[in-house]
């Protein structure tokens, strides 16, 4: 039976960060993902300035440089341009690709197109009935983790996400969000420009509108913004935003098997990487939290206040639409909540 001090499970973008941090340790590790290609999930593909940082993302993976952004309710608009990127949107199957090349050469063993069946206390077992035991167990296997299953922490708290990638050749480059009660809930819709084509979307929390009901309401709402999706291709996938921590003992989660997605938009990459970072440090001593973990906490926290208040506005949540967007043309106002959101 094979030893390793750290074996991680998935090979999202959490996972694979934590596995290039522990590269630069002596510490054994095993990269198990169930697929046999990285990077390929329903995501609308964008990260926030917040996480430019994070690495030197190439051109090749960037589909977009978002600058231009507009925010609408039935009755409003608010437009804006930056001069510096916002947002940059990309190729999730890229950015897999890329985070995986920058394990080459390190001592890092990946098994791809691996399931994980079954975990057991200090040891699990892989598809082909190989037992490998661990020293420090990390989950980074997603919404439906079976790390998070073997700690006992249902999801109790997720999102339905839903979109259709609909090729436009003369594409706005601008980054929409709509605030519409009537169609989406608490939630919103989304249009994000790509390289030559959008991603137009929505979410909400499937216990206040039914994943039936949101598509209804998505493909009346396509209708009326005459967005024809008659060859595009369609998408949709469960988000959890139900974190209780990354430290359980020896095991560890890590991106949205952590629950680490903002429960009000979704966003889960720039989330996703910070919390590879930080187990991976937790892993190599560090007893306390980073800045950028803290960072990230108190945004999802922000954001989730933001998603009771209009859960609870009810009938008035139409008004508090309104309102926001009647703000967001005031300068000020607008220049805190684009820092704020990105």
């Amino acid at each position: 039976m094979e030893k390793y001090d750290v074996i991680i499970v998935g090979a999202g973008p959490a996972g694979l960060i934590c596995a290039e941090k522990l590269s630069r340790t002596d510490l054994s590790v095993l990269l198990i993902e169930k697929d046999t290609v990285f990077g390929d999930k329903v995501c609308a593909g964008g990260i926030t300035r917040k996480g430019l940082g994070i690495f030197d993302f190439p051109d090749n993976i960037i589909e977009h440089k978002v600058r231009k952004t507009a925010v609408h309710s039935p009755g409003r608009s608010s437009s804006a341009e930056t001069p510096e990127t916002i947002v940059i949107t990309m190729d999730r199957k890229k950015l897999g690709i890329f985070q995986r090349a920058r394990l080459d050469n390190t001592g890092i063993k990946v098994l791809s197109g691996t399931r994980v069946t079954e975990i057991r206390e200090n040891s699990l077992i892989i598809s082909s009935g190989e037992e490998y035991r661990y020293k420090y167990l990390v989950g980074a296997d997603g919404y439906a983790s079976i790390v998070r299953r073997y700690l006992k922490l249902p999801v109790k708290k997720k999102l339905i996400g839903i979109q259709y990638i609909v090729a436009v050749p003369d594409l706005d480059p601008k980054l929409e969000i709509f605030l519409d009660s009537r169609h989406f809930n608490a939630w919103y819709g989304w249009i994000f420009p790509h390289k030559d084509k959008i991603a137009v979307g929505c979410c909400c929390d499937t216990r206040y509108l039914s994943s039936k009901k949101l598509k209804d309401n998505f493909l009346r709402w396509l209708e009326s913004k005459n967005i024809d999706i008659s060859d595009a291709e369609y998408q949709s996938a469960p988000v959890s935003y139900d974190y209780r921590g990354l430290r359980f003992g020896n095991i560890f989660l890590a991106g949205e098997a952590a629950g680490m997605a903002s429960g009000l938009t979704g966003e889960g990459i720039y989330q996703s990487l910070i919390s590879g970072i930080e187990v991976a440090a937790y892993i190599t001593g560090r007893k306390e939290e980073s800045e950028e973990m803290k960072y990230v906490i108190r945004y999802n926290r922000i954001q989730l206040r933001i998603m009771k208040l209009m859960i609870y506005a009810g009938p008035l949540r139409a008004i508090l639409h309104e309102l926001i967007i009647m703000l967001m043309n005031n300068r000020r106002f607008k220049e805190k909540v684009n820092k704020g959101f990105s």
